[in-house]
């Protein structure tokens, strides 16, 4: 019977199947082109023939069959590899994998990863709390006394307008008073001044008499003016102009004590205000000369008065209580005589933000939770120089 040939260009003889090593091993299956095999009369797979031509490398793999029972070699060939082998093969061979650069922070560069990931030391530089300040009660206590005393000083002057208003206050009486009180500030502060020795501090008398006598002139000269100014105006609106602007000074006050010679923003919103209000009320009082005492009298009450009180909150503590009392029982012996609601209502005011404001922020600053962390923005730090 002729031989089939699977592969054309190898040529394979019958094997005897007398022979000891053919008996003896098992057969082999080849791959789908096994259209080769040779087929007996019984029907049985005959084991394929050597290969007289030269052994091809490409597409094609030698291996040797199974050993026999009689542990005789059986011979070996040339046979063309099956898919299952070659994918064995292939798998069996080791991959090489290149390692990832690492993660790094920026954003600016093109890597390897999402744009969201974070690597597991991204959390490391967490801080929870960092510039948070704990405070104590007595230090926050004193802190707020600037509050009160600001809150008293506006409270004196309504009281003082209120009773020109009324007439059981003189224009010159207040002048004279105004007056005393703004020469013993004076005298005050220079006696600090040469205990401290602090002659930084100190304002220039000369070039500050010049301007007060020169701004007491033309306050005087407007005085006519100022005080027929909101004549067509009705006082009811007078009345409600002048709590805004009172509200936008206190809410607007410089309540540091690191400014102590000139006024700055915000403080200068709170001091034009404050002026403006003074001016509203003038306009509603009988003769100049009551225009010209309360309009001098606003002008020190909220422009020197002010930055005596930061002094002496900066120079000591007790002194700036004792200050903040003393404005305290004023306002509201003031006002016994106008209205005993609005002083009772002024003390428990002071006495809550005093006291009871200190507790509440000690109570509240439990719940903060302030964290930086590396998604915070990076902030450059800038070298000045000086020469």
């Amino acid at each position: 019977m002729p031989t089939r040939i699977g592969v054309p260009f190898l040529s394979r003889r019958r094997d005897n199947p007398s022979d000891p090593a053919v008996l003896g091993s098992s057969p082999t299956r080849l791959s789908p082109l096994g259209h080769g095999l040779d087929e007996t009369a019984e029907g049985s797979p005959a084991l394929p023939k050597k290969s007289s031509a030269s052994p091809v490398r490409t597409g094609l793999s030698r291996f040797s069959p199974h050993r026999g029972a009689d542990n005789a070699e059986a011979p070996s060939g040339l046979y063309l590899a099956t898919p299952h082998a070659t994918a064995t093969a292939s798998s069996t061979r080791p991959t090489v994998f290149q390692p990832r650069r690492p993660w790094r922070k920026l954003l600016y560069i093109k890597q390897e990863y999402p744009d969201d990931y974070v690597d597991d030391t991204f959390l490391m530089e967490l801080q929870k709390n960092a510039n948070v300040r704990m405070y104590d009660y007595s230090t926050v206590v004193i802190q707020t006394t600037v509050i009160t005393q600001h809150l008293s000083s506006i409270m004196i002057f309504i009281s003082v307008f209120i009773n020109l208003y009324r007439g059981s206050l003189a224009g010159r009486t207040l002048v004279w008073c105004s007056s005393i009180s703004t020469v013993l500030g004076f005298v005050f502060w220079d006696i600090l001044n040469m205990y401290l020795r602090t002659p930084e501090q100190r304002i220039v008398r000369l070039n500050l008499i010049k301007g007060a006598l020169l701004f007491a002139l033309l306050l005087f000269g407007l005085s006519p003016i100022l005080r027929t100014l909101t004549e067509d105006t009705s006082r009811d609106t007078i009345w409600a102009m002048t709590v805004i602007f009172f509200g936008v000074n206190l809410a607007f006050h410089d309540y540091s004590t690191g400014n102590l010679t000139n006024i700055r923003f915000p403080g200068s919103v709170s001091l034009n205000a404050a002026v403006l209000a003074s001016v509203l009320l003038a306009s509603q009082l009988n003769n100049n000369l009551s225009v010209f005492a309360f309009l001098s009298f606003a002008l020190k009450w909220f422009a020197l008065f002010p930055i005596f009180r930061r002094y002496l909150k900066r120079i000591s503590d007790a002194a700036s209580m004792a200050t903040t009392m003393v404005l305290a029982l004023m306002a509201t012996a003031l006002f016994m005589y106008i209205n005993k609601a609005v002083a009772l209502l002024h003390i428990f005011s002071s006495l809550f933000i005093t006291f009871v404001c200190p507790l509440w922020l000690i109570w509240v600053q439990r719940y903060k939770n302030e964290i930086h962390g590396p998604w915070d923005e990076a902030r450059p730090i800038v070298h000045r120089y000086f020469h």
